[in-house]
Formats: structure tokens, sequence, C-alpha cells
């Protein structure tokens, strides 16, 4: 297999750019940390030139046959475009992401569809369908990476995946999770680092917080159906009341702050809504959260 590095740094501080000018096959390019995760990932894949594209934070490594066992899955001709590893953390003793499921909820503050949830350890076997991959690593195809217009670069930090799969799901692309193709991830750095390279500038938490509660209503209005829509406005009403009740007042507060986030990005939100009316009708995004395929119980795993 033939691999072409693109390194993008987000003002890096630790001699990482300086290290990497060295490297003769890394090309390197930057991009602001305050834009976000997938806006860095946007301008490394303007630069690729490959048919597959691996996307992966920078706190990860990976096993040697990872990539190998990732694109052993992709077939573009039968729409399977979308290969996710399994996630450990950096011992390799905890499983921190693998297959994917919905279950049901009686209310989920932390889901588009609040009466469905996110399981993200489910045993699935190689190659079963799962909704959407971790934004933390993940392989696809250009084919089907182009057909969605890439990323969404409003999304910060969060649901910027899920939003990825409802538009894969809704033309026809498939994601499969692939157990043997194994990462391992720092998780949770990100959340106590600036979110920008300017002095006293806010850790990533506020800033992740606040832009979670947007994206879960922009997520909804891009592609949710019209008698579907009043579901954001609760799943709002219902976490900033539950914050209230229970004295979190940073939060009570940073729910405040995403109307403000909404506002902002509600005309592009509306302007892809009236670019994918024929898919929102056909296939509404609350759809994809109830599809029997993506559901619980999950099998168990077969070795």
């Amino acid at each position: 297999m033939e691999i072409e590095i693109v390194v993008v740094d987000r003002e890096s501080t630790d001699g990482s750019v300086e290290f990497l000018r060295q490297q003769s096959d890394v090309r390197l390019l930057t991009e602001p940390a305050a834009s976000g995760l997938v806006s860095g990932y946007s301008v490394g894949a303007r630069a690729a030139t490959g048919d597959l594209l691996f996307f992966a934070n920078e706190d990860l490594w990976l096993d040697p046959d990872c990539l190998g066992q990732l694109a052993a899955r992709i077939d573009a001709g039968q729409r399977v475009a979308i290969a996710d590893p399994w996630e450990w953390d950096y011992d390799g003793r905890r499983l921190h992401h693998a297959g994917v499921r919905f279950e049901n909820a009686r209310w989920d503050c932390n889901s588009p569809w609040p009466r469905s949830r996110f399981q993200f350890t489910a045993p699935l076997t190689a190659g079963e369908r799962i909704p959407f991959p971790c934004a933390g690593a993940f392989l696809i195809h250009r084919s089907c990476y182009d057909d969605l217009s890439g990323f969404d670069t409003g999304f910060f930090l969060d649901f910027e995946d899920v939003d990825l799969g409802v538009r894969a799901w809704q033309r026809g692309w498939k994601c499969a999770t692939v157990p043997d193709a194994r990462v391992f991830h720092a998780v949770g750095a990100s959340n106590t680092q600036a979110a920008g390279s300017d002095a006293g500038a806010e850790t990533a938490t506020p800033r992740r917080y606040i832009s979670n509660r947007s994206s879960l209503f922009i997520l909804v209005v891009k592609t949710f159906s019209f008698p579907a829509l009043p579901i954001a406005l609760a799943g709002w009403l219902v976490s900033t009341a539950n914050n209230l009740y229970r004295g979190r007042w940073h939060r009570f507060l940073w729910d405040f702050a995403a109307l403000p986030e909404v506002v902002r990005r509600f005309p592009a939100a509306w302007r892809f809504r009236q670019a994918n009316s024929a898919y929102n009708h056909y296939f509404p995004g609350e759809r994809f959260f109830t599809t029997p395929e993506f559901r619980g119980p999950a099998p168990t795993r077969r070795d």
C-alpha cells in the first residue's frame, strides 16, 4: 500500500513543526486551532491525492496493519465507503470505541433524537454495518467524501461524525466496523488544550460544550423532517432545565451561550436543508436513529 502523509499543524508548541519540516515524506500544512478538528481535516483532505483518506487525531498511534485492515473493508462499488477501527487507551487495556448502535432511551439530551442513545462499544463482528465512524480515526473512500462535500466545518469538536454519517446514509453509502484495525488514543486530552493561540485563550471544554449544544440543534435543522424539528428546541429546554435543577451553574450559562452560536450557524444549515430537501423527504434524519439495522441489542461477537 502506498501511503501519503499530510499533517495539519494547529498551532502546536511542542516542537512538532520543526521536527516535521525535516521529514521528507511529510507534507506539512497549518490551520488555526480555534477553527476545530474537522476544519483541520478538511485542509488535509484538499491537499491529499489518494483514493482513500484516513483521518486521525494527533494524539493516537496505530497497529502496524491497521490501515491494511481498514482498506480491505472498503468496496466503493458496493457503496461500503467508510471503515471504522476500534479505539483503545494508550496501553491497550480499555476499549473506548468499538461497534456503534442506538438503544432506546426515555430521554437522552446528548442525542439529536433523544429517544435513542448511543452505544459505542457494541461487540460487533468485522464488516458489520454501523451508522457512523468515530471522528478520532477512520478511513473513507474519496468518492464518498466528495459526494458528501466533505465535513461540515461549522462543527467544532462533537457530532461532526454523526452529521457525516446521516448524510452518507441518506445517499446510500455504508460504514463498516473493523475490530482488528486498532488505534490507541489519549482520550479526552483535547479538553484541557487552549482553543486558540492567543494568551489567555479559553480551554476547549467550554467551547466544546457550547458547540455541542448548538450542533445538536444544527444537525436536526439540516436533516430532520419538519414535524420532527421541535425536537431540537425540546432537547435544549430539557438540558437547560436539568442543569438548573442540579445546580450546574456553569453549564446552565453555557446552554444560553449556545443560542448565539445557533443563530450564527443557522443560515448555512438552512441553505443546506433546502439543497438537501429531496434526501430529507425520502430519508428524514430522525429515521436514521430508528433504523433497525443500527439498533441494539447488539449480537455477540464471534472471533
